[in-house]
């Protein structure tokens, strides 16, 4: 299993990207295939709008502050990193780097750097959810999202995956349970109205409208982790409190088990009606019992 982890995503990714980045030569130059550096991969200056998106990406929600932020660092200073893109049906499709490319369309640039490698399909997912695992960039739904997908792709256990992106099996765990809540909840989970951990606290509630309705009580009241905690336990239907039976029906219970040798409960169904249940495990039990009444008549 050692050698299992040293072939984990992190490799993986590591092995896609490259340990030192590439000299990023002439912007101005076309978009076509440059003479490949050592190892094989193609250098490519290519129109960010042109670039198809992983279709396996797992990351649905991008912060458009945050992108805008990025387009602003990349006009005054360009991309420092090349983006990873493969070759699809004539097109340039993209393994790694969609925030970049994202903000190089929003700040009008005509060329990016790229590196062109051969990425099977399998990889497409596991490679664009790495590279958000290791930049934290998903939010605890897409991150679940993620992790069923990979379990599904790959036939992969729990603990198999955990190993693979590099996590404890309960961190794992615990991030699949939250496509256990209802959407509209996972909702405020994937929007940021409610942290993992008010989500997690949420999922000891059973019942979907309480849920939901603990759920609205964590956002306007701005209730913490713990608050919400307590706010779920509360939120459980407390067990009905047994109501202490008549003493002369316990008493006649007792008299009818000794004679008949069996469990005999009586049950009250209102002040003057009721009735008597007769346990018997089999038919030879039953024919015993039914001698003792005939008995007795």
């Amino acid at each position: 299993m050692a050698d299992r982890k040293k072939k984990g995503l992190g490799k993986g990714l590591g092995a896609l990207l490259g340990d030192h980045p590439m000299p990023l030569g002439d912007m101005d130059a076309p978009a076509a295939p440059q003479d490949a550096p050592a190892g094989g991969d193609a250098l490519l200056y290519l129109d960010p709008s042109t670039v198809q998106p992983n279709p396996q990406q797992p990351r649905h929600v991008f912060d458009e502050e945050a992108l805008q932020e990025l387009a602003d660092s990349i006009k005054r200073d360009g991309i420092q990193e090349p983006v990873i893109v493969r070759q699809s049906q004539g097109q340039y499709e993209l393994v790694s780097g969609e925030r970049r490319v994202r903000a190089a369309v929003m700040a009008d640039l005509e060329r990016i750097p790229a590196i062109c490698r051969p990425v099977s399909d399998q990889d497409m997912l596991k490679l664009g959810l790495i590279e958000n695992i290791q930049r934290e960039d998903l939010n605890a739904i897409e991150l679940a999202q993620a992790y069923e997908s990979l379990i599904q792709e790959f036939g992969w256990t729990q603990e198999e995956l955990a190993e693979e992106v590099g996590k404890k099996r309960t961190t794992v765990t615990n991030t699949l349970r939250l496509l256990n809540l209802p959407e509209v909840v996972q909702d405020m989970v994937a929007d940021g109205s409610l942290a993992m951990g008010h989500a997690r606290a949420l999922l000891a509630i059973e019942a979907p409208e309480r849920l939901l309705k603990a759920a609205r009580k964590i956002i306007d009241e701005g209730l913490s982790v713990r608050q919400a905690e307590k706010l779920a336990t509360d939120s459980k239907p407390r067990p009905k409190t047994a109501v202490p039976k008549d003493p002369n029906l316990v008493r006649i219970e007792d008299d009818l088990r000794r004679s008949l040798g069996t469990k005999v409960a009586l049950k009250s169904l209102t002040a003057q009606r009721g009735k008597i249940e007769i346990e018997y495990f089999n038919l030879e039990e039953l024919e015993r019992i039914l001698d003792i009444l005939r008995d007795k008549r």
